[in-house]
């Protein structure tokens, strides 16, 4: 390990789409102030984790840009503001990895901003922070004249941008640092990696340099900023598909191997705890943060997944040491699975309650789920379901009752793929292929082979008499509201088609378990793939 010495500094880096963390190990931290409802929240969590026990709060805002205001307003409480604010685009993970750090050294605050225009949040904590100067990070297709335009008008500003993210990290890293003895050494094609190293750097008082890290060697430019800086020793951030071997073994030459230290870990998640634990050591590897307050208050940064915590996430906060957790971002971006340190189930795999099937995503066609049983439900057949699923719609069908909502059956549950095929050749052969490929799953993309899916359809309706018109009746809107109280989604909602590939299906309902259901109600979102930060599946 690197002989790193934490410096205490100001700044902020926020990216988004990062499930981020932050988090105090004891003894507890000094109190931040609390973050304005207007953009977010810090109100504690009673958290219920085991073997620890830690208050959960949130910085988070109504997007990307709010939540950047809402993390300066935590760093910069006042009286006392920044000097300077680095003004980054919220599109551009590259320059907002680097000016990090260089924010850190300069005592400086970091914002994002949209490229085209700066929204009015972001305007207003310009205002706030008052700054002699403000720094617009990029060239003018990262940040167009006109944001800079209507950021002079609040303060001076100056524009540091080379000709690509590359020369514009260089550039960065030059305007602060004059020297460096440690640089941390990260891709620019991907920010999870380089994205995990801003707080580490941050707290060091050492710079970010983004490289293009698939290549065999440095560019000479890269390597000639090393020299300048006089440094030592370097931190490659990620594995060798991140950060060539090559460079390895160029720096080596350079600094000699044992000045080489590389912080990887098996996926995104590992690899933000081996940085964590290079830059502040194991003591004070429980802990998670984001850029600047945490390099502002010595806090190393962790990623998680939006809906459940990895493996090495839940392993470095069961520590009884760790007091206070502070997730960055709403429960859009960070679940309240990520709170309880959720363990994740498997996507991919046929027998996971969390399974995602779809076009992209298919199971094995042999597939048979261990446990089916005829759900104690009116039904227009012998039909199936896993026995957690047909519990729980034995649930909910007494809870639809029980509000005075009508009542519903089952018409669909478990298909085999054989069954599958037959009812997807039909629609071909009847409809045509576009019309199939819209309302009907080929074998093998099926949720019913799961056994998790069920059709409903509405009894004593008066104005439907068919599932296809569910969705317009009383049962239908219960049902969309209510599901989730026992585990079920309305899994292909209206105008989502571009997600999930299929058309509106108001009665198909998906079993996910009551926990991710209510954290998927909670979140916002409306489909899985959106819920679980996976690609649309419009095609197979």
């Amino acid at each position: 390990m690197l002989g790193l010495r934490p410096r205490a500094a100001t700044a902020l880096a926020l990216l988004a789409g990062a499930g981020i963390v932050l988090a105090a190990s004891a003894p507890a931290q000094a109190e931040r102030p609390a973050v304005p409802t207007s953009l977010g929240s810090t109100q504690p969590v009673t958290s219920t984790v085991s073997p620890a026990a830690a208050t959960t709060e949130r910085i988070s805002g109504a997007d990307r840009y709010a939540t950047s205001v809402a993390a300066s307003l935590a760093t910069f409480p006042g009286p006392d503001t920044p000097d300077v604010v680095y003004l980054v685009a919220g599109e551009n993970f590259p320059d907002a990895i680097v000016a990090g750090p260089v924010a850190a050294a300069a005592g400086g605050g970091l914002l994002l901003t949209a490229s085209r225009s700066l929204p009015r949040v972001v305007a207003d904590e310009l205002r706030r922070l008052d700054p002699d100067r403000i720094v617009v990070v990029g060239g003018t297709s990262a940040i167009s004249s006109s944001v800079a335009r209507a950021a002079d008008a609040i303060a001076p500003v100056e524009r540091i941008g080379g000709a690509d993210r590359y020369a514009t990290a260089e550039l960065l890293v030059r305007s602060v640092f004059s020297s460096a003895d440690t640089v941390f050494v990260a891709t620019g094609a991907s920010f999870p990696d380089a994205l995990a190293a801003g707080p580490a750097a941050g707290s060091a008082g050492a710079p970010v340099l983004i490289v293009r890290g698939n290549g065999s060697r440095l560019d000479r430019t890269a390597l000639r900023l090393l020299r300048d800086l006089g440094t030592t020793s370097v931190v490659l951030v990620g594995g060798t598909s991140v950060v060539s071997r090559g460079i390895a073994s160029q720096l080596g030459s350079e600094l000699g191997s044992s000045q080489v230290e590389r912080a990887a870990g098996a996926d995104r998640y590992a690899t933000a705890r081996a940085i964590s634990e290079s830059a502040f050591g194991t003591s004070f590897a429980d802990a998670l943060s984001i850029s600047v307050l945490a390099a502002r208050e010595n806090l190393p940064l962790y990623l998680s997944l939006p809906y459940c915590a990895p493996s090495s996430v839940r392993s470095a906060l069961g520590s009884s040491a760790i007091t206070t957790r502070t997730l960055v971002g709403g429960p859009g971006a960070l679940s309240p699975g990520v709170e309880r340190l959720e363990q994740c189930r498997s996507l991919s795999s046929a027998s996971s309650l969390w399974v995602l099937v779809n076009k992209r995503n298919g199971i094995p066609t042999s597939y048979v789920p261990s446990s089916l049983r005829r759900p104690s439900i009116p039904s227009s057949g012998s039909y199936l379901l896993r026995s957690d699923a047909a519990a729980a719609l034995e649930r909910m069908y007494s809870g639809v009752r029980a509000a005075g909502a009508g009542s519903v059956g089952l018409t669909s549950g478990y298909r085999p793929a054989s069954s599958q095929a037959a009812i997807y050749n039909n629609a071909v052969r009847t409809r045509g292929q576009t019309y199939a490929d819209l309302y009907v799953a080929r074998p093998g993309h099926s949720e019913h082979q799961t056994g998790l899916a069920a059709d409903l359809y509405p009894i004593g309706a008066s104005n439907c008499g068919s599932y296809t018109c569910l969705g317009a009746t009383r049962q239908g809107r219960w049902l969309a509201a209510n599901s989730w109280k026992y585990g079920y989604i309305l899994r292909y909602e209206s105008g989502m088609t571009s997600v999930t590939g299929y058309e509106y299906e108001s009665w198909h309902f998906r079993y996910v378990g009551e926990t991710l259901a209510a954290d998927y109600a909670a979140s916002g979102r409306r489909t899985l793939e959106q819920f679980y930060g996976q690609p649309a599946a419009p095609r197979y």
